[in-house]
């Protein structure tokens, strides 16, 4: 399974959440708490998805969310073959039905599209049945929302400790603690994109 780190942003009337992930959470030492990130001023960007809520974690918490392997191509496998199975199908089926002048050329087209509208049918009830099994969940809370605020990387979503971070920068009547100088360059860069995440949080906390 593929592991990421977040910010949980919303939280829906069915208790799933929307978190705010880092792309490059997969990028070696991004992840790691004993390691600093030296890369993370290339190409770090937020990705809100929506997750299966197991470790009922609140609005504004820094969480782990999981990603099941394979989970991407059961849902192609699903949501593609079997209408791709429905169309050859009606149209093997229409042009039989033709070819033996049992309908008509209109009939046995109307016929094929019944195939592959069944087809669409199957495909989505199927999905609907396994979606929850395919969906990435949160498996724990690393931070609460009160702990997370001032703590986290905001650039690589590493914890920090305020008094060993490697550098820190006030802005907007706040201090940021970075793991690294190079999440420092890429805040100082594009801070507004960092801070997307929790201005997220902040909104939906509001509300």
């Amino acid at each position: 399974m593929k592991q990421a780190r977040g910010i949980v942003t919303a939280i829906d009337d069915q208790g799933e959440a929307r978190v705010s992930i880092r792309t490059d959470d997969s990028l070696p030492g991004c992840s790691s708490k004993s390691e600093h990130c030296h890369h993370c001023s290339e190409g770090t960007s937020s990705l809100i998805i929506k997750v299966s809520n197991k470790a009922e974690a609140g609005v504004g918490d820094n969480v782990s969310v999981l990603f099941k392997s394979g989970a991407v191509l059961k849902s192609a496998m699903i949501l593609l073959g079997i209408p791709m199975i429905g169309i050859f199908a009606g149209a093997i089926l229409g042009d039989s039905l033709y070819r033996t002048s049992t309908l008509s050329q209109e009939g046995a087209f109307l016929a094929g599209a019944l195939c592959f509208g069944l087809a669409l049918v199957i495909a989505f009830m199927t999905y609907r049945r396994f979606s929850k099994d395919l969906q990435p969940y949160i498996d724990q809370v690393i931070a609460l929302k009160s702990a997370a605020r001032g703590t986290i990387d905001p650039v690589c979503g590493m914890e920090v400790d305020p008094e060993r971070a490697a550098v820190k920068i006030d802005y907007e009547g706040r201090t940021y603690f970075f793991c690294n100088a190079g999440c420092l360059e890429a805040f100082i860069r594009e801070p507004s994109r960092y801070l997307l995440a929790e201005r997220e949080v902040q909104r939906c906390g509001a509300i």
